[in-house]
């Protein structure tokens, strides 16, 4: 009755006896959990969205004005302003893909499979190599052969694909990004994405994994949701993510991946 007038906290009592009556109760509590948990994730969106959302809709609104102004005055329009508006469409654009997909990675139900890393790893790598040469930084991996690990399709994908970005963009010319992988003694497959690039102060890896958040000096181009889509779609798996200083002193992100 709780739940239905829309208590989302409310659980039932779970009896020693009957079984039956056990069972179904924590079955109960199992479903109310999950749908607190998606409820909650709905409010969360709908927060975030509207609050990084004003930002670049006030920005889009005056320079919009602006074009209005000169239009009704008969003064040429402006490049700046035409510009600025297309960006400000662009970042909105980003912010809203970027929402989507950490809203997909935080709702859907896990479904792995046997997958193997060293294979993944590779085509994305392929994928972003062009990129790569363009920024004048070498990509590489040195996965072992016959890494498998259970992961739901797509996971790991756009997991590598938001890593590699980020990397790539972090490393100077003449730097190098580095996959690499190791196995634990229960078998998970440790996968790691290494850049040359600045690094993080300490204080600054315990806000890496925030929504929105941002290091001072950022570039305009993200979005601040990078990492923490990151770790929505590993942990999703049973997986862990961790940010740690590279070797070459830039960073390193290193993802835990359970064997199956």
């Amino acid at each position: 009755k709780q739940l239905g007038t829309g208590d989302l906290t409310a659980r039932a009592e779970v009896p020693d006896s009957p079984a039956e009556l056990r069972v179904l109760a924590t079955s109960f509590n199992t479903t109310a959990a999950r749908l607190e948990s998606l409820v909650e994730s709905q409010r969360a969106f709908v927060a975030d969205a509207s609050h990084q959302l004003r930002t670049p809709l006030q920005a889009l609104r005056l320079r919009l004005e602006n074009l209005e102004h000169d239009a009704a005055d008969g003064i040429p329009a402006d490049s700046r302003d035409l510009e600025g508006s297309l960006a400000e469409v662009a970042r909105m654009s980003r912010l809203v893909d970027g929402l989507l997909i950490l809203a997909r990675a935080e709702q859907q139900l896990s479904a792995p499979i046997q997958t193997d890393v060293a294979e993944l790893v590779a085509g994305r790598i392929d994928a972003w190599s062009a990129f790569a040469d363009d920024q004048g930084v070498e990509i590489t991996s040195t996965v072992s052969l016959g890494s498998n690990a259970c992961i739901t399709t797509g996971n790991l994908e756009q997991a590598l694909d938001n890593l590699l970005s980020n990397a790539i963009e972090a490393s100077p010319s003449g730097g190098a990004v580095v996959v690499s992988s190791s196995t634990n003694s229960s078998g998970n497959v440790l996968l790691t994405v290494s850049d040359s690039g600045g690094g993080m102060t300490p204080e600054q890896i315990d806000r890496a994994f925030d929504r929105f958040w941002r290091p001072a000096g950022a570039g305009s181009g993200g979005s601040g949701l990078g990492l923490a889509i990151v770790r929505g779609l590993i942990e999703t798996d049973g997986g862990s993510v961790e940010l740690a200083p590279s070797a070459s002193g830039g960073l390193a992100v290193l993802m835990s991946l359970k064997s199956c």
